[in-house]
């Protein structure tokens, strides 16, 4: 926390549990909630009249009165912080919030020592200082995609065991909780699983979280998801952020491999990340969804030179050119993943691709991420047909950011 106390404003929301949002506060000197209102005429009267350094805003499921709330504040206040506290699982509200001006949501129920850390990064991302985490050399990367079928989870594997060629230690978490498949592409028994480590008695500590990782023959150890996707609801963001924090101090790289879209889970990932490395299609419509994966991670104030772009399946011939990318998502993709009908096949036979066949142009790709990803030079670029007009052209197989 800062040198002085945080002055906070609650504003509770009707069908909020007033007495867990209280109890998931700070309470000590360094945080103190000057007032507590129910509505947003309220609160924008208490801040035209009173002073503080942070709205706290609880609400429960989507919320049209919050979000009407947080876009008076960006106009009446921007420079006043503001973190959502979110009960329930509401279905496209998180972008919407971001985009009316949160600066952070925390889903509730979460704890005292939760939202004392959320705080002091949002102080801290204001100062322009760095956000405290553990493990000062460790890397936790966060693979996105918007859309399910883009190839996070080829994405995820592939870099992850390139890591561990590397001679890092690599721990790689499935976080589709509903339809992880890290354990299929890399041909692991699920035995253990994050839900049995979830229901697991006792504290969290390395020697009961190694127990439940899976081991690949590259030396990847693995969470992997739930077997079933009844059993999703068991993993909350509380756990991944012990999870996170113990793999941390514990590997060199942290690969995560996220569900589509923007849930609590992957928010969580995103907060406790060094890296993101977005992933999209070549057709038109995972463009879009690329763009708004990338605005998002705008708004939500990621440094935007940790996020990497990854193109799968450029190799394709669908009518749409590099330039014609270059143009929706306003930047260069980092690294093209080309077409390859080795990548199903050794999919299938759950041997990532860097280790099937090392020398194919995507084993190449994923190293090259793995280089782009640890800052490793790169001594050449090189280069595959891309869909255009002409046969047989030929683009940059690497390019940064525009």
């Amino acid at each position: 926390m800062p040198s002085r106390p945080v002055k906070a404003l609650l504003v509770v929301e009707p069908g909020v549990d007033s007495e867990q949002v209280e109890t998931s506060l700070p309470s000590d000197a360094e945080f103190s909630v000057v007032a507590t209102v129910t509505g947003a005429d309220e609160a924008l009267r208490w801040l035209r009249e009173g002073a503080a350094d942070l709205l706290l805003v609880a609400c429960a499921g989507y919320s049209d009165r919050a979000l009407l709330l947080l876009d008076a504040v960006a106009r009446q206040n921007p420079e006043l912080l503001v973190m959502v506290l979110g009960a329930g699982s509401p279905n496209g509200f998180l972008r919407r919030a971001f985009e009316a001006g949160a600066d952070d949501i925390v889903m509730l129920p979460a704890t005292r020592d939760q939202v004392r850390f959320e705080v002091h990064k949002l102080i801290a991302r204001r100062q322009g200082a760095e956000t405290p985490a553990s493990g000062d050399d460790s890397r936790l990367v966060c693979i996105l995609g918007p859309k399910g079928g883009t190839g996070k989870t080829l994405t995820a594997t592939n870099v992850a065991v390139a890591l561990a060629q590397r001679g890092e230690r690599v721990s790689l978490i499935d976080l589709d909780l509903q339809f992880g498949d890290v354990a299929l592409c890399l041909g692991l028994p699920p035995e253990k699983t994050v839900y049995d480590l979830a229901q697991s008695p006792g504290a969290l500590d390395y020697d009961k979280l190694d127990s439940f990782l899976a081991t690949h023959s590259s030396g990847v150890r693995t969470l992997i998801a739930p077997r079933r996707p009844d059993q999703a609801s068991a993993v909350g963001a509380e756990l991944l952020r012990d999870v996170y924090s113990i793999v941390r101090n514990a590997f060199d790289w942290v690969i995560v491999d996220t569900p589509p879209g923007f849930t609590a889970e992957v928010i969580t990932s995103i907060d406790s990340s060094t890296d993101v490395v977005m992933v999209g299609m070549l057709d038109s419509l995972s463009l879009k969804n690329t763009k708004l994966g990338l605005e998002t991670l705008e708004l939500m104030k990621y440094n935007p030179d940790r996020i990497f772009l990854l193109l799968n399946r450029a190799h394709s011939r669908v009518g749409i050119s590099q330039s014609d990318v270059e143009a929706v998502l306003g930047r260069t993709p980092d690294v093209f993943i080309p077409s390859d009908r080795e990548i199903p096949r050794t999919v299938n036979e759950g041997i990532p691709i860097v280790v099937a066949r090392p020398q194919s142009e995507p084993a190449e790709a994923f190293g090259r991420l793995a280089d782009l990803l640890a800052g490793s030079a790169v001594a050449e670029e090189p280069v595959i047909a891309m869909a255009s007009g002409e046969t047989g052209s030929r683009r940059r197989f690497f390019g940064r950011k525009a």
